[in-house]
């Protein structure tokens, strides 16, 4: 689209955010809606297939491929932040887990000010959005939302084994992560319907509505502003215009870093930048939060049972035919399967989320060479993102409601530019306390009489990091990105100073603009943040249409 275009609302970004919100707007009735998105309107069959998406991390085609700054709590390291580009975001490419985070997370919201907030309140939105018609009749579930889900596919031996361990060790079994309690071990629910991936634009645009206009490889530069309202919007193609509304949905990132090239945010450093300030919002890119993960390495003495036995270029040829034939074979699901919620301390509020993969990846450092080694092992575009799998057993220890905080901030006043990502892993040094007790308590899991004569040797951290100091300086030589940055733009109650939205996600302070995406959290919720970012734009649908909010649920009370 060249030139001008004006429509009644402009939802900027297709990601999981705006993709549902542009949709509901546009369901709603026949108001105008305009959804912009600066990669291409089409999925690949990579991002259809669920094991595919190796495929594209690193591809600048799909993945924006953002790194952080250097992190003195990593030691200097930098971290890779893939992030989905394209119509579906990062949905196109994450690992399709559904998990909603921990009921009291939104209570908590409730608490620090944010009317509307509470569990009570979200859950109608979750069970809105979701088709989990595997949960007929279940209080906390819908069945007949846009977004399918499914059990998760892959049950092998070494994932029963897994699960029998943790609970040898002391967990619950838990068949609902999403439900009445979170700790424990068990199975996901997956963002998987009949062997495809339902990222979403798959779940709500798949026909999109007649007033609902797709703008597809359209780069946002900036808000169009008339004083403190927000009219449009600046593209590389031209400008549109909104009649009511403008809403980025530009995530984490995308997000704080359109508001500050429009002028809103800390006034000081726009102006380092050489950028007019419209208004001096000193929260906008401020309390990035994101779940550090410490990925702890076992041997496999049964290499049958490993993952990586598919990147065998037979065998990931195998595995694609039938996916493409049938949507069937172990391409048609995630490589994630069982996890653990472990409670070092809070039996209600568990402080760990840990991944099972049955497989261990080996990094790749250098040019490669053509040899026989890598033409066996093409499969690993999909099995390991590129990478090299290896029979073993891997533990990611995701940390779920760290203290650290972190920034994003402009690195110049060009909205080419990537913005400058920096997380703060273990700025506050109390969140590697939780995580040495995580690598702590995967030893007592691996040692179970269920893993007896399968797992192997220690690779990492190593039987050498025995003390706490030891493991701590492990955690920060591996740790790496949980993938779940928010609250970079986060809601506040009208006493918080820091807040960028108030409890209905418009911008304090400026007309006609309100963020609705991850960047949106008031904090961190406790666990996988993709169906948070749907049922908030969700809530965001109702509150911007003027809507009742549907009456509070909360299955909880009914069962204590």
């Amino acid at each position: 689209m060249s030139g001008h275009g004006v429509f009644d609302y402009i939802v900027a970004g297709g990601g999981s955010a705006g993709c549902t919100l542009a949709a509901r707007l546009a369901q709603a009735g026949d108001a105008s809606v305009l959804l912009v998105e600066a990669g291409s309107g089409g999925s690949s069959l990579f991002s259809r297939m669920p094991a595919g998406n190796g495929f594209l991390f690193g591809n600048p085609r799909h993945d924006w491929g953002f790194q952080s700054t250097p992190q003195p709590g990593l030691g200097g390291r930098r971290i890779y932040y893939p992030r989905g580009r394209g119509l579906g975001g990062s949905s196109l490419m994450n690992g399709m887990i559904y998990i909603r985070g921990n009921a009291a997370d939104y209570d908590r919201w409730r608490q620090m000010g944010l009317a509307g907030w509470s569990y009570g309140d979200v859950l109608p939105y979750f069970r809105r959005s979701a088709g989990a018609r595997h949960r007929p009749g279940d209080p906390f579930h819908g069945t007949d939302g846009p977004l399918k889900l499914s059990p998760a596919r892959r049950r092998d031996a070494i994932d029963e084994r897994f699960v029998a361990a943790c609970l040898e060790a002391g967990a619950p079994f838990n068949d609902d992560f999403n439900g009445a309690t979170q700790e424990g071990a068990g199975w996901f629910d997956t963002k998987v319907w009949r062997g495809m991936r339902q990222s979403s634009a798959r779940a709500y645009l798949e026909r999109p509505p007649g007033n609902l206009t797709i703008l597809a490889d359209s780069p946002v530069l900036r808000i169009a502003m008339e004083g403190n309202r927000a009219v449009g919007l600046v593209l590389a193609t031209g400008e549109v215009r909104a009649r009511r509304e403008v809403v980025l949905c530009l995530g984490a990132f995308g997000s704080p870093q359109c508001l500050m090239l429009s002028g809103i945010g800390p006034a000081d450093h726009l102006r380092e930048h050489g950028i007019d300030v419209v208004l001096d919002l000193p929260g906008v890119g401020a309390g990035l939060a994101d779940h550090p993960n410490m990925p702890m390495q076992f041997g496999l003495l049964r290499p049958e049972l490993s993952m990586a036995r598919h990147q065998r270029i037979d065998r990931a040829a195998w595995m694609g035919l039938r996916w493409l034939l049938a949507h069937s074979g172990p391409g048609a699901g995630p490589f994630w399967s069982t996890a653990l919620f472990h409670a070092v301390r809070d039996h209600a509020m568990p402080e760990l989320e840990i991944f099972f993969t049955p497989m261990v990846v080996r990094e790749e450092g250098g040019a490669k060479r053509l040899s026989i080694q890598t033409l066996l092992s093409a499969g690993k575009a999909v099995i390991a993102r590129g990478k090299t799998a290896e029979p073993g057993l891997q533990f990611d220890i995701n940390l779920l409601r760290p203290a650290s905080r972190g920034t994003v901030r402009l690195a110049s006043g060009d909205p080419r530019d990537a913005p400058v990502i920096d997380p703060g892993y273990f700025s506050d040094p109390a969140d590697l306390e939780d995580l040495v007790a995580g690598v702590r308590h995967m030893r007592r899991v691996v040692a179970q009489p269920a893993l007896a004569g399968i797992v192997g040797a220690e690779r990492s951290p190593g039987a050498g990091a025995m003390r706490d100091g030891d493991i701590r300086q492990a955690i920060r030589a591996l740790a790496t990105t949980g993938h779940h940055p928010v609250a970079t733009c986060r809601m506040g109650g009208d006493h918080d100073g820091g807040a960028v939205l108030d409890a209905q996600l418009r911008v304090r302070g400026i007309e006609g603009l309100r963020v609705a995406d991850a960047a949106s959290f008031p904090d961190q919720i406790s666990g996988n943040t993709g169906a948070a970012v749907i049922m908030l734009a969700e809530k965001a649908a109702d509150m911007m249409l003027g809507r009742a909010a549907p009456a509070q649920e909360d299955p909880r009370a009914v069962e204590a």
